[in-house]
């Protein structure tokens, strides 16, 4: 049996899902694409001067789970062993989460802690609960992450690198 986590040693994060969600498409479960940021571009005549983000983007990624389930969600690293420091979350994601949530979307953070090579799932609604409370908090102590014992580890499962559909899948 081939070892994934060897094999994919080096590998971006996002690459990694991205490859999952090949494997998805071609298996018909699901269609799912990353989500690019539109850029403005300065230009000197030819030259390229300047470019920045157009504005806020939404979330890493957007698609549709077969049977119709809509799907949303960002992809996060951190070194923290504890779990997913919360200012690594832009507050317009937050808001993307919460609008996604209200109208029945399936939307989640996909976090990988780098120091221990695993991959976890974050539900959206979870996100919710520890964003606020940080907000409530801000300056104390043990309020700015999301906990691992939170979060649902991820595993290889039938040759899909980061099967993050299965806990959803599950779910439904």
């Amino acid at each position: 049996m081939k070892n994934y986590n060897m094999a994919n040693k080096g590998m971006g994060f996002e690459e990694e899902v991205k490859r999952s969600n090949v494997i998805y498409k071609n298996r018909g479960i699901a269609l799912i694409q990353k989500i690019s940021t539109p850029w403005q571009v300065i230009r000197q005549g030819k030259k390229i001067v300047s470019a920045f983000p157009e504005g806020k983007s939404t979330l890493d990624f957007r698609g549709t789970v077969k049977p119709r389930i809509p799907v949303s969600f960002d992809c996060k690293e951190t070194i923290d062993e504890r779990g997913l420091p919360l200012k690594n979350i832009e507050p317009h994601q937050i808001d993307y989460i919460r609008t996604a949530l209200e109208v029945g979307e399936v939307s989640f953070i996909l976090c990988n802690i780098t120091t221990t090579d695993k991959r976890y799932l974050i539900p959206g609604e979870k996100v919710l609960i520890y964003w606020d409370r940080w907000q409530k908090n801000k300056g104390k102590r043990g309020y700015n992450f999301i906990p691992v014992a939170e979060m649902i580890e991820l595993k290889t499962r039938n040759g899909v690198v980061i099967d993050y559909l299965k806990p959803i899948l599950e779910e439904v």
